[in-house]
């Protein structure tokens, strides 16, 4: 079994090389697709390719970036591969919780095709945006970054076949083909805002103190594979209400403590 990543990047310079490294260490091809940077991504990654046979550099285009990208690297690989081995869609931004192999065998004996991850979204906190400045940008993203949410899950791993493509048109995460879920997953962490300016791009607006979230409003990681699910306080309250309704009509009367209980997502190993 193969695990080959495909990658699409788009001015990532300052966490691509974090991100190919660990991802590395659980991929056979990470193959890699540069829609137009202009802040060194694309040299940084040729060089990179230039020293590890596991990065294929598969080009780069100023089309408008899409999903429709990425099944281009899948129909030009996927007759070298069997239909035991698997695609992830790797983001630029994101490192997984852990490796995920022996899931993924897991699966196959299951006879499922596709398995998803729960995105660990991890923000750039208002008291960290006042001491950004004495902030150690070349340390690991894992350490800078410490507070995050879970409130969703996504595709992001299925397996190859070796016949059928993944219609260009198609904007799904996944081909259409791959419907089988496996029960187990991985945690991604996503990080998105490493920066004050990477935070005002997202926002596409300039951003004042008060509008970065607060770390009593997320979860802290501890380093320990533990994620708790759904810390924000407004989907949280909703979440509750929506909870406590349906209770009500099934006669369930439920306790205030009860509402506020967190999901834990436990991974098997600490990273």
């Amino acid at each position: 079994m193969k695990i080959n990543a495909i990658m699409l990047i788009k001015d990532h310079v300052d966490i691509v090389e974090e991100a190919l490294l660990y991802a590395m260490k659980f991929c056979h091809r990470i193959y890699i697709y540069d829609n137009h940077s202009t802040d060194g991504s694309w040299e940084l990654v040729n060089e990179m390719a230039s020293r590890f046979k596991e990065l294929v550099i598969f080009g780069q285009t100023d089309e408008p970036s899409k999903r429709g990208l990425l099944n281009r690297i899948y129909n030009r690989y996927h007759n070298e591969y069997t239909n035991e081995d698997w695609w992830y869609v790797l983001h630029p931004d994101e490192l997984l919780s852990e490796s995920p192999q022996e899931y993924l065998k897991s699966a196959l004996l299951a006879s499922k095709n596709t398995m998803n991850v729960w995105v660990a979204r991890f923000y750039l906190t208002n008291q960290e945006v006042t001491e950004f400045e004495s902030e150690n940008v070349n340390a690991s993203i894992v350490k800078r970054r410490k507070y995050y949410s879970v409130n969703k899950s996504e595709p992001r791993f299925f397996t190859n076949d070796p016949v059928r493509k993944w219609e260009e048109s198609s904007l799904s995460l996944i081909p259409a083909w791959a419907t089988s879920v496996s029960k187990d997953f991985v945690v991604s962490r996503s990080y998105p805002m490493r920066t004050p300016q990477q935070a005002e791009k997202l926002a596409n607006k300039p951003m004042a103190l008060n509008d970065y979230p607060c770390a009593s409003s997320l979860n802290e990681y501890q380093g320990d594979g533990h994620f708790r699910v759904g810390k924000s306080v407004k989907l949280r309250a909703l979440l509750t209400r929506i909870r406590g309704a349906f209770l009500k009509k099934l006669g369930i009367r439920v306790s205030a403590t009860a509402n506020t209980v967190k999901h834990t997502v436990t991974t098997t190993k600490t990273v």
